[in-house]
């Protein structure tokens, strides 16, 4: 009886907060903190290289470098990237800094000659003016010392309602082993205004290292960030540490960390709960990541099983391969995946299936959100043709009946429009006429040639979606409507 009754009363817990697992961002806003050390140069190259991290500005932090010496290095890295438009600020040099280190990272050439361009002084009031001018929460990535971000939270204390996360390359134990004072009172104070901090650190484990291996895939040049990487470290300075072992995964670990938390294993802190540091990764899987940003190779879709969604060709019927490759191109993976996600489990290739599915990734991408993160109401009713909508939202947003994030419309007149709801924003999808005009007068056309019953029917459907699929572009076949949530 007493288990039933724990039973009842987890599921009401779980029921009371919210079914839904922690949401996945689609992308990353984040601002990075840097003292320029060459782990750095490595972490900053595989945050630029990747799309769905959108990097607001970087900070030259004390540390590694001084802080004039190691704006101009990501100014340099920056131009290289083609990222100009990102914001740079040099930080206030400390009498109380200078690693015997810094000699070997000012003689590395962070990617060719420095843009020119003005950087900003005053990194923490940079900092403070740019929290305060966004309007959703961003992630600070810290890979030095905290002391830049501790200024500006000393110049206005509200900033930690701006700050979703610090995500911060530690000593193995939190806030133990600094090599300064300053930086050791500069991180208790941002841990006692109770920001979360994930604390990443590399346990010394001897296959974390940057070496040979991953060296030569640069070579091969396949990607911006090969190239890149291979022109740094084909410096005589840097590949003789190279061959010798000396370029631990330090500050690479935040960055991989960001992409891929699951390779992760994170404790929270018993005395500070807004602290949660790693305990133990997984070096293969961690190595292989990389391996694969390097070449190109590297999938930024969050899948539950796969690491990339199937596209082999060999793999689908025979009239799927023609569009496979173009799909992909026009549309991306995000939708392929839906795609061939709500036929399977549609039963049939639909028609307002695959709009279904093209709408909700289009909701996903008006908020900027990944999976299971918003809540719809369909007005599409339980009746075939406008309900196969329903099933292509449900695969395409994770909102689900499962879930109890998708909903059906109390209203009689059905169409093929839905309302997507997250946090105190909503939007509404309506198919536009023109488009919704052109189904159903295809969808008539079979049932005057061959009836519902005749296999001829389903065969027109199929070949029609597939037309749809290839052809319509989820950016201009929906009215979209933007409301106060209800």
């Amino acid at each position: 009886m007493k288990k039933i009754v724990l039973s009842l009363a987890l599921i009401g817990m779980i029921q009371s907060i919210g079914a839904q697992p922690l949401p996945v961002s689609l992308t990353h806003n984040i601002i990075i903190d840097t003292d320029c050390g060459m782990d750095d140069f490595r972490a900053i190259s595989i945050l630029l290289s990747r799309p769905e991290v959108k990097i607001k500005a970087i900070l030259a932090t004390d540390g590694s470098l001084p802080p004039s010496v190691g704006a101009e290095k990501v100014s340099s890295l920056l131009k290289a990237f083609g990222r100009e438009d990102i914001q740079v600020a040099a930080g206030k040099t400390l009498k109380e800094i200078n690693p015997s280190w810094r000699q070997f990272n000012s003689e590395v050439k962070w990617s060719g000659p420095a843009s020119g361009r003005q950087l900003k002084t005053d990194a923490a009031a940079f900092l403070a003016s740019l929290l305060k001018s966004q309007s959703e929460k961003t992630v600070v990535v810290c890979l030095g010392p905290m002391t830049t971000l501790a200024d500006a939270l000393r110049k206005d204390a509200s900033l930690k309602g701006k700050i979703e996360k610090i995500i911060w390359y530690s000593p193995a134990n939190p806030f133990s082993g600094f090599n300064y004072e300053i930086d050791k009172t500069s991180a208790g104070e941002i841990a006692a205004s109770r920001i979360r901090i994930d604390a990443i650190s590399n346990l010394k484990d001897g296959q974390a290292l940057f070496d040979s291996s991953l060296y030569a895939l640069c070579e091969r040049r396949n990607t911006k960030l090969a190239d890149v990487l291979f022109d740094v470290f084909s410096q005589p300075v840097c590949l003789s540490r190279l061959n010798q072992g000396h370029f631990r995964l330090d500050d690479d670990l935040v960055s991989v960390y960001l992409t891929n938390p699951e390779l992760f294993g994170i404790n929270v802190l018993a005395d500070r709960l807004n602290i949660r540091y790693n305990t133990v990764y997984d070096i293969t899987g961690i190595r292989s990541a990389i391996s694969d940003m390097i070449t190109g190779r590297y999938f930024a879709e969050r899948n539950v099983v796969f690491n990339a969604f199937p596209v082999d060709h060999q793999m689908f019927d025979y009239d799927i391969r023609p569009i496979i490759d173009s799909a992909i191109a026009r549309f991306g993976h995000d939708e392929w995946k839906a795609n061939v996600m709500t036929d399977e489990f549609h039963g049939h290739l639909g028609v307002f299936s695959i709009v279904g599915a093209k709408m909700g990734i289009r909701a996903r991408e008006i908020f900027g959100v990944g999976p299971d993160m918003l809540d719809v109401t369909t007005f599409a009713g339980t009746k075939p043709p406008y309900s196969c909508l329903n099933d292509g939202i449900q695969v395409s947003t994770g909102a689900t009946l499962g879930m109890g994030t998708i909903h059906l419309s109390a209203d009689t007149i059905m169409n093929p429009s839905a309302i997507f709801r997250y946090k105190d924003k909503a939007v509404k999808l309506t198919l536009k006429k023109e488009y919704l005009d052109k189904v159903e007068a295809d969808i008539n056309e079979g049932i005057v040639k061959y009836g519902l019953m005749d296999d001829g029917y389903w065969k027109l459907i199929r070949k029609n979606a597939l037309k749809y699929w290839l052809d319509w572009d989820r950016n201009t076949i929906f009215d979209v409507e933007f409301l106060n949530k209800k």
